[in-house]
Formats: structure tokens, sequence, C-alpha cells
């Protein structure tokens, strides 16, 4: 964690999601107003509530619950077979001290997230993350690969499909790491350099003017900006770079070695400098609520990848959804289940199967599979929508 200094001005190049109404930023939220925010979503995955109930807003929400859950301060959940660790962090304002609700969850498919009530203002900011490798500080995921010499990094990629449901003031989506002297379980806080690249951001957050934009296109067609560097870190000891994904991005795959070369050529770091590990999450400072889900969240170093999201939580994918004789599929990619006939495509026939299965329970137990309408449950409207899809 570091202490971030922003300018004033934003960049205005930025659109933030929302679907959350907004609270008086001087009321505190209460556990019950906590509750009714959580969201759809997490509990279809956690126990297969029908969308029925939840479309209730009754006893099918209230009663459910997540595979596991902390809504402690820097509680901590394994993920992604223990290679990972979901850390309920935070270190800007407490919820104990500030009377608002942060949880972090983990759900029966693998997919695991946080969300957070609006916080009230005051303090640095919050930051719910999920980690893998180690920290300065001496936090540490047991991931074999991390920390790695500078020097040894041939190979370094994220891969990451991450839903966000943002509103409020000022955010960010942020993978960071950091340069250390010695390993922690050495010696901590011998960090040199602090860095991060910002996957995604509100109109709110911004580091001032761009200082290098479009410092290069790495291999999967993402332009990296330069965006600001704070020398001593805005308060300690080491400098503080961050970078930027040009037009943001919450699903996709990033080079993070060409980072690290930059970092090189520019600043000519040794090659016996240790890269601490990979974290991802969202800083977020007062009035700002949130829902984040991760489905997929991988790191390559050197040819060994580290998954975590990507099926439950042994690893193994999640069962077939069965809609009459066959297994529904989706046969364009985009998480929507729109081949009912296994021809491969979608077809008239597939409409007519969908309509005549819509009230199965298969259908309503898997409402994220089939909502072609984006209306967050499963009705006609999806059967129409399926049909303009031929």
């Amino acid at each position: 964690m570091h202490s971030n200094p922003h300018a004033d001005d934003t960049d205005g190049d930025r659109t933030e999601t929302t679907d959350h109404p907004q609270r008086d930023p001087d009321e505190t939220a209460s556990p019950d107003d906590a509750s009714r925010t959580l969201s759809r979503r997490r509990f279809v995955q956690a126990t297969g509530t029908t969308a029925g109930a939840l479309a209730l807003g009754g006893t099918g929400i209230a009663g459910a619950q997540p595979l596991e859950e902390t809504c402690d301060s820097f509680g901590e959940i394994d993920v992604g077979g223990g290679d990972f660790l979901l850390i309920n962090n935070d270190w800007g304002a407490s919820v104990e001290d500030h009377g608002f609700e942060m949880c972090s969850w983990l759900a029966e498919d693998g997919s695991y997230g946080y969300e957070w009530t609006t916080r009230p203002a005051g303090g640095e900011p919050n930051y719910p993350q999920v980690l893998l490798g180690t920290k300065p500080w001496g936090d540490d995921s047991g991931a074999d690969s991390f920390p790695i010499q500078r020097g040894d990094v041939e190979e370094l990629t994220l891969e990451v499909d991450i839903d966000l449901d943002v509103s409020g003031g000022e955010w960010n989506l942020a993978e960071e790491w950091w340069l250390m002297e010695q390993p922690p379980d050495q010696q901590i806080e011998t960090h040199t350099h602090e860095i991060m690249l910002v996957l995604e951001w509100g109109d709110e957050h911004s580091h001032g003017g761009v200082d290098d934009p479009g410092v290069w296109t790495d291999q999967f067609g993402n332009t990296i900006d330069y965006w600001a560097v704070y020398e001593d870190g805005g308060g300690t000891e080491a400098d503080f770079h961050i970078f930027r994904v040009s037009g943001g991005l919450t699903s996709g795959q990033i080079d993070l070695t060409e980072i690290v070369d930059f970092m090189t050529e520019r600043y000519g770091l040794r090659d016996d400098l240790w890269l601490s590990g990979i974290e991802v999450g969202n800083e977020y400072w007062q009035d700002v609520q949130g829902d984040v889900t991760y489905n997929a969240l991988d790191v390559t170093v050197n040819g060994t990848t580290y998954e975590s999201a990507s099926g439950d939580e042994n690893g193994a994918e999640p069962d077939p959804i069965r809609v009459g004789e066959y297994d529904a599929e989706d046969a364009t990619g985009d998480g929507l289940h729109n081949d009912f006939t296994g021809s491969g495509d979608t077809t008239h026939d597939d409409v007519t199967a969908f309509f005549e299965h819509l009230d199965d329970d298969a259908v309503r137990n898997n409402p994220d599979a089939f909502d072609f309408a984006e209306n967050h449950g499963v009705g006609f409207a999806d059967v129409i929508d399926l049909l303009r899809r031929v």
C-alpha cells in the first residue's frame, strides 16, 4: 500500500458503470442496508437461487450464503487452489471504525470478489484485492514463482475477466507490484520501486496530465501510457511509478514484461532486484460503493501459469446446463448459452427450444447464462433478444 497523491484536474475520458442508488455521503450504512446492496450475481453463483426468488427480493437473498465470505478487516480467503489470497483490505478507512460494510467472498463456481457499501469521507483509499506472491511487508500467498529476481523474468503476463459495478467518487482497478533489495523472508521493507498498472478508472481518478502517452503497444494490442511518477512514493522511500492501459481493460491479456523492460531501460534497474508478485484490486475513496466479481485472473511467469476464478474451488469446470435433450452451449464465447440443439450455432430451432424450456429449473437456476436482454433476469424478453441474434 502506498500514500497516493492526486492532482485536482481529471482526464475526463472515463465512464463509470453505475447501477446502485446513491446514498447521502453523510449517512452511515447499517448492516441491514449493506445486506440489501449485495449483488444478485453473487447469490446465484453461490447457491443457485432461482431468478424468481431473487426478483421478489424475499427470502431467496436473505438466506443465501457464498461458499466462503469474510467481512473482517484484512480478512483473507484462499482462492485459485491456494496460490492466491483474496484480502478484504480496508487500510485507508477501517469498516470497524467508519461504520460501513465491505465483504470479500468466494462462490461455488470458483468466481470471487468483494463489495462494499458507500464509504464515508476520510483517510487513504481502501484496496480490496487478490494477491499472488509476496509483499514487502511479509505477506505471502505461497506461490512458488514469487518473489523472482528481475533479471530472471523472461515471461510475465496477466489475463483478467472482471465485472465492475462501481459508482460514486474516485476509484480505480489496478494491478501492482514492488521491486525489492531483499525477498521479504530475508528482510522486510527493502522495496525501492512501487509499480502500478491502472486497468480501469472513474472520471474523478487522476494523476494530472499523462507524462508519456503511448509508450508502447504490447503483443496483445494494449497501448500503455506512463501516467505519472512520484519520487519517494509521496511519503515512502520507494519511488511510485503509475502506468495505465489506454482506454481501459477489464477483460483480456496484458504483457507485464514490457513494464519490467521499460523500467530497466529508463531507470537502469539492477537485475538482482526482487519482483514481489502480482496483486489486483480496487482502490476507492469516499462516497464510492461497489460490487466486483473476478471471473478469471491468471498469471503466467516463465511458462508457469497460476489460474484463479476459472472453475470451481478445486479447479474443475462447472457442470453442463442440461436444457431439454441437449447441454446448452456458448457458441460465440460471450458467456451466454445460445445453442440449445447441439448444432454449434444459433438458429430458429434454438429460439424455439429456449422458449419451450424457459421455466425449466436448469434455465431459472442459471440466469447469467441466459440473460440475453441484459435485464438481470430470465424471461420472454430474453427469447426475443435471442431471436434478434439469429
